[in-house]
């Protein structure tokens, strides 16, 4: 939703923000945040005080959880299963962007030892 992005900017990459925070951050209640725990779409981390802490990934994940939720109106195991496909396609293209590449390159040789038969070819004819 337009206006829903928050900038969480740290000099910190893994700072864990308690749940009250993270809450506040991701606009959802507590409990909200708990069921997700629970259903495994997300995961706390310890923090020194010994109490849970989500990083900025975590808040972001929420937060697209909580559109999910929302705005479809899915619940969570519907979103889990959203998130689940969603992760496998973003793999898969990475693996097809990495297949490309590789084939580019694989192209380049080829067409190397094609211009270099080629250059011997017309040389050998040359010298008949």
């Amino acid at each position: 939703m337009p206006g829903d992005e928050i900038a969480i900017r740290s000099e910190f990459r893994d700072i864990l923000y308690p749940v009250s925070v993270t809450a506040r951050f991701a606009r959802v209640p507590e409990a909200f945040i708990e069921a997700c725990e629970r259903e495994e779409l997300i995961q706390s981390r310890i923090m020194m005080q010994g109490k849970k802490g989500y990083g900025t990934q975590e808040i972001h994940l929420l937060i697209r959880i909580r559109t999910l939720h929302e705005d479809l109106g899915l619940d969570l195991a519907a979103i889990d299963c959203i998130l689940r496909m969603r992760h496998q396609l973003i793999t898969l293209r990475q693996q097809i962007a990495e297949m490309e590449q590789r084939n580019l390159q694989r192209e380049e040789v080829l067409r190397a030892e094609i211009q270099e038969l080629r250059r011997r070819l017309a040389q050998e004819l040359d010298w008949e």
